[in-house]
């Protein structure tokens, strides 16, 4: 900008020239070449002022011409205006004079500006003006791409505000400004300038945009607490929005995560995407499932902030329009090239500019997220509150896809709860404060891996095997790190310690690596082999404590067969095709399948009408749209029980568990092998599931069309569960055939009922009494490997007497999902802590977060603000008046509190 005659000036040129991509649609392939991207000259080149000018003044009128109504008389204005300026313009530059061509369009400009400068009324409505790039972290790029998408996107920002005065900017990742933290300290800098005068707005409020059907309830609020720590700490920022434009579905319980985390807004566009209904508010409150409410506005985003995009988004009639006129009159607008980053271009903001208040149109300004809903709250007249989860009508298939994603992060939230639990409960012994300084690498590597196109599966090949490897490395990392900590505690001898990290005791059958010992005690306990041929020794009767542990004595066979406490009588008894265990009585069909199963505690019939309890459907699922990310509702009439009976034979009896392994061939390229596993002392029956799947386009299922009479069923979210209909009176309903769970989900009458729990699957089913637990899904783009490969699976299935309650449900989920750690040696352990209630479940234990950086941000008067905490003064500091803001007080009042009200 500054440049002088003569002078030298280096520019350095990257060209990306894209990655593969087979493509996103069902046989639909848009094969990008390598090096696709044919390089043109560059041009450098002075923005003609002049021209400019009347360029967008044109641009803008030609767009009302289009957009306003045909009889309009404010059309009419612009249309004399126009027909004026062809009546002497030369649209053939070139055979015109230059500067009689001059003439013509400063002429042609006067025209253009004297009809645009009329205003509108007060009664018009407002639309808030904002740039963004909705930038995907991974999607049909790897992670290392969107390093540089975010420095070219975020710095053009820069040179788009030193040009605009007034243009604003927000930026919703956390994450994001990480990167540019670490790898452009120069740009950072920059950022932080115009964070503080106000016009580049960090309010997403998490460490990354993530997904928020499938992460746990603890790992929605670390991507708050990540998220607003990082602003606190780098830009004196606390957000007060949940940014989320794309994501496949918002939980019932984010309303009680955000307004815990000091989030008071919420923004999507997703809910626009649905297949079948039309959502029918886009600005009300959103209660959660425990009361919470939260303020939802529906933005807009990848638009032009032009006149088609402000009639579309809030004048006319439409699926993108205000809903309810009524309640509001404002509608926020994000402009920009999203995805794959790049944000606003300049001419972008110079049509912007030309709209703020121009008769015929909606009034605008550039504003904030933050300022914005502030306003949009104020306004409101008698706003709707709807209840219970969004469900977005389409995506449903981002709950199956890429089972070793899915696996995985199961798998990696036990493993770093475990490791915080250890970690505190050491300290504690130690008499030392906890530190999670060497927990946070893979906490964070974690919360990244949980964005909302890894996680869900819909990325290319190179993004899936990253998110693989880094969340498997976090796994065995947690792992190694919790052993450590045991293993430097306990005393070794001849014994085996059992830890209970779970907040309740539990009595479920331990299974301990055999070498030939077993334990002392009078426990009943044999020998079984696992589908690797391994030998593990089930030990049934063995209560640990909550918090605890207990330390078990082994001894050589001889001695404990003296005892009389091992490899005892079987409890069972196998006739034929039935099955009589000490809690039921089960008819098996030719296939294997369980034909009957009654509950000999009260003579219940479990099977229903339909297939026979853990029948394997399998299916075609091409979808409509998009491959990896949908199943469509017509799948359901394509799911077959085909499944043919391989193998099938008993490798356990006895006095503990009773197994059946069964071989099966799904298709003609994929099988399944699988244990089928009775219990003494349990009706509950378990599956351990090895899937070798090499089929593309084929959706798996495991049926359990059970006798069970309920309206709804209970589906585990975040922190709870939600009720869904099990009926599909509606369109709503029917829209509703395939949901998210989490650990279970459940069927319960009033004094009976029955779940399937899961130890990593997401998806299910349900009509009526039938509950269908999605196994697996082979999408093939982008990702055109069709998720083939061993992977492996645990589900159950639960009668239980008496309704849905935590001791009948909830606990056994955990029980599946949460083993006891084996420590070699003795290491006894009182519980660390105990809770009074059964339906009060701790889920974390974990080392505090850091404090706030003083210089940062957290503090006012010297003292330091506690990270959980909702900050109450509008610098967004967590105090007010040298005091520290609790967080059950008003603490959404945001800055309004006076001397010191609602702090200690």
């Amino acid at each position: 900008q500054k440049a002088r005659a003569g002078e030298n000036i280096d520019i350095a040129l990257e060209y990306y020239a894209n990655h593969y991509i087979k493509g996103t649609q069902p046989f639909l392939v848009e094969a990008q070449k390598y090096y696709k991207i044919v390089y043109h000259p560059v041009d450098i080149c002075l923005k003609d002022e002049e021209l400019a000018e009347f360029y967008f003044d044109l641009r803008v009128a030609n767009g009302m011409v289009q957009a306003l109504e045909d009889k309009s008389f404010r059309r009419a204005d612009f249309v004399q205006a126009l027909l004026r300026i062809h009546s002497f313009i030369s649209y053939d530059m070139d055979n015109q004079d230059p500067e009689l061509f001059r003439e013509e369009i400063r002429r042609a400009d006067r025209i253009l500006k004297n009809v645009l400068k009329d205003k509108n009324s007060s009664s018009a409505p407002y639309a808030g003006l904002i740039g963004h790039s909705h930038m995907d972290t991974a999607w049909l790029w790897h992670r290392g791409e969107t390093e540089k998408k975010c420095a070219r996107t975020y710095a053009n920002q820069m040179n788009l505000m030193d040009q605009y005065p007034d243009y604003t900017f927000v930026q919703s990742s956390a994450y994001h400004s990480d990167i540019i933290k670490r790898m452009y300290p120069d740009l950072f800098e920059d950022i932080k300038k115009r964070v503080a005068e106000g016009r580049y707005e960090p309010n997403g409020g998490v460490w990354i945009e993530c997904d928020c059907n499938i992460p746990s309830g603890e790992y929605m609020v670390r991507q708050f607490v990540w998220g607003q720590r990082f602003t606190r700490e780098n830009f004196n920022y606390t957000s007060d929005a949940f940014w989320l434009p794309d994501t496949f579905g918002y939980s019932a319980s984010l309303p009680q995560i955000m307004q815990g985390c000091g989030i008071k807004y919420f923004l999507t566009t997703k809910m626009a995407w649905n297949d079948t209904n039309v959502f029918p508010y886009d600005t009300f409150y959103w209660k959660g499932i425990d009361g919470s409410q939260v303020l939802v506005h529906f933005n807009r985003t990848h638009v032009w902030p032009d006149p088609a995009a402000l009639k579309e988004n809030l004048l006319e009639k439409g699926p993108n329009t205000i809903q309810e006129r009524a309640v509001s009159r404002m509608r926020l607008i994000s402009y920009g090239f999203g995805d794959g980053g790049g944000g606003p271009e300049f001419g972008m903001i110079e049509v912007a500019e030309r709209l703020k208040d121009l008769e015929g149109m909606p009034r605008t300004s550039h504003t904030t997220v933050s300022r914005f809903m502030g306003e949009l709250e104020e306004s409101l007249v008698e706003p709707s509150v709807y209840s219970g989860e969004l469900y977005l009508e389409l995506h449903r298939g981002t709950l199956t896809n890429q089972h070793v994603i899915k696996r995985n992060n199961r798998k990696a939230e036990f493993a770093l709860r475990d490791l915080e639990y250890v970690t505190v409960r050491t300290a504690i012994e130690r008499d030392e404060a906890a530190s999670g300084a060497k927990i946070d690498p893979l906490t964070g590597e974690f919360l990244v891996n949980q964005f909302h196109d890894i996680l869900p599966g819909t990325c290319i090949p190179r993004a899936h095997e990253e998110a693989v490897e880094a969340v498997s490395h976090i796994i065995e990392e947690a792992g190694r790190m919790t052993g450590e900590l045991l293993a430097a505690e306990a005393e070794v001898h001849k014994t085996v310690t059992l830890v209970n990290t779970l907040s309740f005791d539990r009595s479920d059958v331990q299974y301990l690596p055999f070498d030939g010992r077993y334990v002392k005690g009078g426990y009943r306990q044999q020998v079984v082999k696992d589908m690797d041929g391994g030998s593990r020794l089930a030990v049934s009767g063995v209560t640990i404590p909550a918090f605890g542990s207990v330390v078990l004595e082994l001894t050589e066979e001889e001695t404990a067969k003296g005892a009389g406490n091992i490899e005892g009588k079987s409890v069972f008894r196998m006739e034929g095709n039935v099955l009589e265990t000490p809690m039921a009585r089960i008819v098996f069909n030719e296939k294997g399948y369980m034909e009957s199963f009654t509950d000999k505690r009260n003579g219940r019939e479990l099977r229903g009408e339909g297939y026979g309890l853990n029948t394997l459907l399998v299916g075609e699922e091409v979808s409509l749209g998009w491959d990896n990310w949908d199943v469509d509702a017509d799948y359901e009439c394509k799911l077959r029980d085909d499944a043919r009976l391989l193998s099938r034979e008993v490798v356990a009896d006895g006095a503990v568990e009773y197994r059946i392994r069964s071989c099966y061939r799904l298709s003609g390229k994929s099988t399944l092998e699988q244990d089928m596993i009775f219990y003494g002392d349990s009706p509950q029956v378990v599956f351990e599931t090895r899937m070798n799947w090499q089929d593309e386009h084929r959706f798996l299922k495991a049926a359990f069309d059970t006798a069970i009479h309920a309206d709804y069923a209970s589906h585990e979210v975040q922190f709870g569960c939600i009720h869904r209909s099990t009926n599909r009176n509606t369109s709503i309903e029917k829209a509703r055939f395939e949901v998210s769970n989490h650990k279970y989900t459940d069927l319960s009458e009033p004094r009976y009922g029955v779940a399937v729990l899961n130890d990593c699957k997401y998806g299910i089913s349900v009509k009526e009494g039938q509950m269908r637990l999605s196994l697996h899904k082979g999408g093939c783009m982008p990702d055109f490997r069709g998720d083939k490969g061993i992977h492996e699976c645990t589900y159950a299935f639960l009668p239980h007497v008496g309704g849905f309650s935590a001791e009948n449900v909830i606990e056994p989920a955990y029980l599946l999902n949460e083993k006891p750690l084996l420590v070699q040696g003795s290491l006894p352990m009182e519980s660390l802590l105990r809770v009074g209630t059964d339906h009060v479940i701790v889920e974390t234990v974990k080392p505090a977060e850091r404090p706030l950086d003083p210089a940062g941000t957290g503090c006012v008067n010297g003292e330091t603000a506690k990270p959980a905490e909702r900050p109450l003064d509008p610098a967004g500091t967590g105090c007010v008046n040298g005091k520290i803001a609790k967080p059950d007080q008003g603490a959404s009042d945001h800055g309004r509190q006076e001397d010191g009200a609602g702090c200690e």
